[in-house]
């Protein structure tokens, strides 16, 4: 009868009713990142199942913005709220923007102390890269880190510690900024390192588009990857395969994030977790390939080769030879 009558029930009678919009408001810094593309995947996945849609807002790392864009979500009774935050970590803005805003909430990939967060392990993928590329015979290993939000900060702690773990230290200006969002920034940042002298042998970029836009510097300027230079990133961008010589990265299992981080904020909504802080991390996991191999393709090199005609046409000068 339901059916026969094109019956559609009244959301907001509904909502009147049972003081539920069963919507989610979800607030990321960049879109165009795929990192956040997957992690919203993620919390579309758990929420769609639980009857939930999303609003999802772009605040292009804008404090100011975020601040606007959680208000209006806020207005518009969302039932909770996802968040990886565009405010430098031990700002105030936050807390006083979302803790106090009445409604339950989960950050993701940006952690602040004694808020619920779901994301990776920032310290352990700075150790994870820092030490693989250790363990591959690099010793002059710089950093091209992220700007200052906690993602950033615990990158550079993890590097850091690896350095000192192994009796290393970096060297006076080999710890360069760059922007996560921008190969461009990535190619510049990456250019003033090679400016050094005595010169990097690595570099540990914090994010996969730092790491790409290194690369074509590192090509540009006539060094062999991973013989002269070896390269890591983070993120697993799902091109960094496809690359002239593919990106070794750190994957934080982002549609996972996505999953749990929706899942913790539907019980904190439902009352069947209390609203007490968890702190949610992934262990990541370290994909290698052939930008950071250095001691496998030292063994190749060693190996008698036929020789072989080139390829005709084949692309020769850009980092993104064999990508998109």
């Amino acid at each position: 009868m339901v059916r026969e009558m094109n019956y559609r029930p009244n959301l907001v009678a509904r909502s009147l009713v049972t003081r539920k919009t069963n919507v989610l408001g979800v607030v990321v810094p960049d879109l165009s990142r795929s990192f956040f593309t997957e992690v919203t995947k993620g919390i579309d996945h758990v929420a769609s199942a639980s009857g939930y849609n999303i609003l999802l807002c772009n605040t292009g790392e804008d404090p100011d913005r975020e601040d606007d864009q959680v208000r209006t979500l806020v207005s518009k009774q969302v039932d909770g709220l996802i968040l990886a935050s565009a405010h430098p970590q031990g700002s105030t803005g936050l807390r006083d923007e979302i803790a106090n805003c009445g409604i339950p909430f989960v950050l993701v990939d940006r952690f602040f102390p004694d808020l619920p967060f779901v994301g990776g392990d920032d310290v352990q993928i700075g150790r994870l890269a820092t030490e693989h590329l250790i363990q591959q015979g690099y010793r002059n290993i710089a950093h091209l880190r992220g700007p200052n939000v906690s993602t950033a900060i615990g990158r550079l702690e993890g590097y850091l510690k690896a350095l000192n773990d192994h009796g290393l230290r970096p060297r006076k200006g080999c710890i360069v900024e760059a922007s996560y969002h921008g190969e461009a920034s990535g190619f510049k940042a990456m250019r003033k390192l090679l400016r050094l002298s005595p010169g990097a042998d690595a570099v540990f970029a914090a994010s996969d588009p730092i790491a790409i836009g290194a690369l074509e510097a590192i090509i540009e300027a006539g060094l062999r990857v991973p013989e002269d230079m070896g390269l890591v990133g983070v993120g697993n961008h799902r091109y960094g395969e496809y690359l002239r010589v593919p990106l070794t990265t750190v994957d934080q299992n982002r549609l996972e994030i996505g999953k749990q981080a929706a899942s913790l904020l539907l019980e904190l909504i439902e009352g069947k977790s209390d609203r007490s802080p968890r702190l949610t991390l992934l262990k990541p996991k370290l994909i290698p390939r052939e930008s950071s191999l250095r001691l496998q393709n030292a063994r190749k090199s060693q190996r008698p080769q036929t020789s072989k005609p080139p390829t005709r046409g084949a692309c020769r000068s850009s980092a993104l030879g064999r990508s998109l």
